[in-house]
């Protein structure tokens, strides 16, 4: 197409200026006194204007007539390009006279039931109102066409009608004949000996139709995804040993009477090779034994080009970990037909040691800079290593200020340098969040906030959160700075109002808290809380009252030293890594009011199981007791059951109880609680669970959930089921349903689980 419009623009172009010698050669040089234009309707003078570049007041020149010709008719508006001159008092004037090609007017689908109108008009290139081009008739019926396959529909045929109306206008009728849908009704092999049909045609995203097919689409025949298939067969094969097979091009049958296809994909497999020797020919930057241990592929195994890949992917990571960022890794094999034997040799040319040269920060709108470059494990200068790279994008991921993080390297000034480009897309980090959710226990919950995690984009975060129910009232104000005067150090303050109504007691808490920690190496943190409140205890029965549980108002002063290793390589979508966190609280004593003491370890594991699924196990341990003749009062006893412990029980359900029935809490509590986790996407991920756990103490009057005294690994509830989390643009939201393994006697059979902040 592009080569016709030059064709005529050049035809056009010769003939305007033989018109243009003929009419005006006796001008060249003269004056121009004005410039017209004439026979335009659609498009402006204006526009028309813009683009002629002859001026009035200067001379006439006959090239400057041909480039204003030229850029006019690019405009694609017009099929005919004219100029004409007249001689007028002291020069002359120039008329460039236009014919414009017809524009659409109505344009209008008929015949389409299976396909929106909407959908069609996304593919084609005729718009009402646009210039009508002959050329744009062919490709919308190939577009539309093409379409109809995608949805399955072999046989539609589509025609385009055009009438040329006495306003220069185009009226378009795209007639579309659909027929009846055409379904891959079997997908056959030829020469398969070692692979069953059924394991070749999980490889293919094409598939044979199914009864769910108006679900999922199946059974579409689409001849650019059949092509893919071939090499995704191909890839099957040569993955489990077939170095040689030949995966042929599909036979296409079309039943047009039955409407259906048949494919059959002929393959000739040829023999089966295993690896034979590996060695390595490297350099002495890394022993052999080291190399070895990054490369998957072992001697005897069946020869796996993709594992091939992964094992030259690892070594060059490996070498860049010490600075040859552009190390050439390249497996060379031999093949011995004789013994089916593959035999291996890894030549490693490692080249010069790269610097970092540039680190360049784009799409940052709000977050300063220095955001993101504190979060680098490498600075300008460094000698370049891939891990520290890979480990800096975690950081920046970990912030959870951006939705993305791309970080792209490329050569610098000079050969010895690497330049970084690290490329965010932004997330909103103040939001104002409202929320709602049910619980068997606490009914109908509310929650809502109002946060800024990047203030003043230099990642600070303050919020306000409350949450209400039936039993609840909190209300907290946080501010936290994670980089006290952009050193390692972060410190927060906070302050809380809280009222929970715990079935055997009720209580109010307020106060306030400092926090200060500091990372002491790449994963591991220390934290050291202060924390001030003031706690009043009501609602108490008099049978109920006991040393630990009464009516009363009491002051509770601690400091909590915290532990933490952390290795989870997201901490919104975690696909593998660990988190071990050590906490130990000390109240009382020279701090002031009741002195209790606190402590507890909490063990959380990713792991990435088959394809997308990730396992996940987490664990808590819990213990706490009183010193100088004091107990440990009511509101710090542990308590279990809900989305963030023991799912499929309430609080009412687990622990230790009094003579009423209703839940005292205890001194020690132990939980398990093991997932299966499917991502469907970066926003949604679907989770299996079981959990176990159990609160461990005494009750008073009659212990009706016999309860062990202490850690009783035998004594625990627990349950399954199911839920689904993702990330809401106010942070992560997850629901859940579980179900009691061990119902009991008044108990409901599961629960339902709302939830508001990451899990675990």
């Amino acid at each position: 197409m592009m080569r016709a419009r030059k064709f005529l623009l050049s035809i056009w172009i010769i003939q305007c200026a033989l018109l243009f010698s003929g009419l005006c050669s006796a001008q060249e040089g003269e004056i121009v006194q004005s410039i017209k234009v004439q026979g335009n309707n659609r498009v402006d003078d204006s526009t028309i204007f813009y683009y002629i570049k002859t001026e009035v007041g200067k001379t006439l020149s006959r090239m400057q007539i041909r480039k204003d010709i030229e850029e006019i008719y690019d405009l694609g508006q017009f099929k005919d390009i004219q100029v004409e001159t007249e001689s007028v008092r002291e020069g002359v004037v120039v008329v460039f006279k236009v014919v414009e090609i017809p524009s659409i007017g109505n344009l209008r689908i008929v015949g389409n039931d299976k396909i929106d109108s909407e959908d069609i008009m996304e593919q084609i290139g005729l718009k009402r109102g646009a210039a009508f081009h002959d050329q744009n008739v062919a490709s919308s019926v190939e577009a539309i066409n093409k379409l109809y396959e995608t949805k399955g529909y072999f046989f539609a045929e589509t025609k385009i009608q055009t009438e040329v109306t006495p306003d220069n206008l185009v009226d378009v009728t795209i007639r579309i004949t659909e027929d009846e849908k055409v379904s891959v009704e079997k997908i056959r092999f030829t020469g398969n000996k070692t692979f069953k049909d059924k394991a070749l045609r999980k490889q293919m995203e094409t598939k044979e139709k199914t009864w769910y097919s108006f679900l999922d689409d199946s059974g579409v025949y689409q001849k650019d995804i059949l092509k893919l298939d071939v090499f995704r067969v191909e890839a099957y094969y040569q993955d489990r040993g077939f170095i040689r097979v030949s995966v042929l091009d599909p036979r296409i049958e079309v039943n047009k009477k039955d409407k259906e296809i048949n494919i059959t994909i002929p393959i000739v497999e040829g023999s089966r090779y295993r690896i034979g020797a590996i060695a390595i020919k490297g350099d002495g930057t890394f022993t052999d034994e080291e190399i070895f241990e990054v490369i998957q592929s072992k001697k005897g195994e069946y020869y796996n080009v993709s594992k091939i890949r992964e094992d030259v992917s690892k070594v060059s990571d490996l070498y860049s970990s010490r600075g040859f960022a552009y190390a050439d890794v390249n497996p060379v094999s031999k093949i011995v037909d004789d013994t089916k034997k593959v035999e291996l040799v890894v030549e490693i040319e490692k080249g010069k040691k790269v610097y970092v040269g540039k680190i360049n920060i784009l799409g940052n709108v709000s977050s300063r800079d220095n955001v993101i470059r504190r979060e680098f494990r490498l600075s300008e200068g460094d000698l370049f290593d891939s891990e520290k790279l890979r480990r800096s994008k975690q950081r920046i991921n970990n912030t959870q200020f951006f939705e993305d993080v791309k970080i792209d390297t490329k050569r610098g000034d000079n050969p010895d340098l690497i330049d970084i480009t690290t490329t965010v897309t932004e997330r909103p980090t103040g939001s104002v969040s409202v929320g709602a959710g049910f619980s068997s226990v606490e009914k109908v919950i509310f929650t809502g906030s109002v946060s800024q995690n990047n203030l003043f984009g230099r990642g600070q975060r303050l919020v306000f959160a409350t949450s209400l129910s039936s039993i609840r009232k909190d209300f907290n104000l946080s501010f936290t700075e994670p980089r006290l005067f952009d050193t390692e150090i972060l410190a927060g303050i906070d302050a809380f109002n809280k009222e929970q109504e715990f079935f055997s007691f009720d209580s109010r808490s307020r106060g306030a808290g400092l926090r200060v920690g500091k990372a002491l190496t790449e994963y591991d943190w220390v934290g050291l809380n202060y924390r001030f409140e003031d706690v009043e205890v009501t609602n108490v029965e008099p049978a109920d009252v006991t040393e630990f549980l009464k009516n009363e108002t009491r002051l509770t002063s601690r400091i909590t030293p915290t532990y933490t290793r952390n290795t989870i390589d997201n901490f919104l979508n975690p696909s593998k890594g660990y988190k071990h966190v050590v906490r130990f609280e000390y109240a009382g004593g020279p701090l002031g009011g009741s002195d209790f003491v606190k402590s507890g370890y909490e063990f959380t594991y990713y792991y990435p199981l088959i394809g997308k699924l990730v396992g996940a196990f987490h664990t808590e341990i819990n213990w706490a007791d009183g010193y100088k003749g004091d107990s440990v009062p009511a509101f710090e006893r542990f308590f279990m059951g809900g989305a963030n412990s023991l799912r499929g029980f309430n609080i009412r359900d687990v622990g230790p109880l009094n003579g009423l029935g209703e839940p005292v809490g205890g001194t020690q509590s132990l939980l398990f609680n093991v997932e299966l986790q499917f991502p469907f996407s970066k926003a949604f991920r679907g989770v299996a669970f079981y959990d176990r756990g159990n609160v461990f103490g005494d009750g008073t009057g009659v212990n009706l959930s016999s309860t062990a005294k202490s850690i009783n690994l035998v004594d625990m509830r627990h349950s399954i089921g199911a839920g689904l989390r993702f990330l809401s643009p106010f942070g992560p939201v997850g629901f859940a349903y579980g179900i009691k393994l061990d119902q009991r006697s008044g108990e409901e059979l599961g629960e339902f689980h709302f939830t508001a902040g990451s899990s675990f």
